[in-house]
């Protein structure tokens, strides 16, 4: 996974700096008395840091908690039934049911703990694509109301000078946004 990350990332730059040259050359000829404003936005740090990411990443904690204390009810249970199976002579009636009944709780309680995890992955990802969008609205306003020629992701940018950085307007803006 990581090997693909990697030439993703790879990729996503070559690209960026193609359509990044390919740009200069057209607009130079059209802008030689304007120079090129671009801004760089580090996207995870929005994600980490933004007011309102975080009260988004609180409202799926609780949903997560919740969840946890869920599947750690039911792993009780499977705990104390296998208490009380260790207890009874196997030769018992009560032993071959007890053993079933667990049996049954144990697949219970793992189709229950796949079932969550299938269930958070989705609304994690499901909430990411949200920030995400919000945030490329913000940067497609900033874009014409700004003049930004171009708006990339710090992780594309392989060097550059400082003074690019947007991502505290951006989060400023997104903040107020979710109020």
């Amino acid at each position: 996974m990581k090997g693909k990350n990697r030439w993703f990332k790879v990729f996503l730059v070559l690209i960026s700096a193609l359509f990044f040259n390919m740009g200069i050359a057209n607009a130079a000829p059209a802008q030689k008395e304007s120079s090129l404003k671009i801004g760089i936005v580090d996207i995870s740090r929005i994600m980490k840091d933004s007011k309102a990411a975080k009260n988004a990443r609180a409202i799926f904690n609780k949903d997560l908690d919740a969840k946890k204390a869920a599947l750690k009810e039911k792993s009780d249970k499977v705990a104390n039934l296998d208490k009380e199976l260790k207890k009874l002579d196997q030769k018992s009636s009560d032993w071959k049911d007890k053993r079933d009944k667990l049996a049954q709780e144990f697949k219970e309680m793992k189709n229950m703990e796949k079932e969550t995890n299938i269930e958070l992955n989705k609304k994690d990802v499901e909430l990411t694509k949200k920030i995400i969008a919000d945030v490329q609205q913000i940067l497609n306003k900033l874009v014409k109301s700004e003049n930004y020629y171009l708006i990339l992701d710090k992780k594309a940018v392989l060097a550059g000078q400082e003074g690019f950085d947007i991502t505290d307007k951006v989060m400023k803006i997104y903040d107020a946004q979710k109020k």
